[in-house]
């Protein structure tokens, strides 16, 4: 036996030692309610109760209007993402198509290399071309410096020489 516990013989009921102090507070705090001031404390905690109960409603309320807008967006959403998954699929074929026809046409690649060599070599023989006129022009400005230094001083001339950019110079060409 433990030393807070009593034992009454004799009796098959069991019984504890209990401080009476809260439950004579309990039994006044009962009092206080059965009587008429507590009435109006119940009375306003059942307001308070159904205050609560009315908000709860409204937020309810505005849940579901707010849950059936989302729908209503969800759905619109879903078609939305329908059409564009058509145009998508409908810009990859056209994408495809562009490439099957780039990769089949060979004979087109083929045709247009051998026109653009053709045009290379043109270029190339009218840059040579070019070039040796410059050259011829570049002999006659000497001859005709030399012959004015010759014939002595006489009126100064000067010759028309049109530039040609983007051509290699000839060493010793003047400007």
């Amino acid at each position: 036996m433990v030393n807070d516990e009593v034992e009454i013989m004799g009796q098959k009921d069991e019984y504890e030692v209990v401080p009476l102090t809260p439950i004579r507070r309990l039994e006044k705090r009962m009092e206080k309610m059965e009587t008429g001031k507590s009435m109006t404390n119940l009375e306003r905690l059942m307001d308070k109760i159904l205050d609560m109960v009315e908000l709860n409603q409204r937020i309810v309320d505005e849940m579901v209007k707010s849950n059936q807008s989302l729908r209503e967006d969800l759905y619109s959403l879903v078609g939305k993402i329908d059409s564009l998954q058509k145009k998508m699929g409908n810009f990859i074929d056209i994408v495809s198509d562009a490439g099957r026809d780039e990769t089949g046409g060979s004979g087109m690649k083929e045709g247009m290399e051998t026109l653009v060599k053709t045009i290379v070599e043109s270029n190339k023989a009218i840059a040579e071309g070019n070039l040796s006129i410059v050259e011829g022009l570049g002999s006659i400005e000497e001859r005709l410096k030399k012959l004015q230094l010759s014939s002595g001083p006489a009126r100064p001339t000067t010759l028309y020489r049109p530039r040609m950019t983007g051509l290699p110079r000839r060493e010793g060409a003047q400007k």
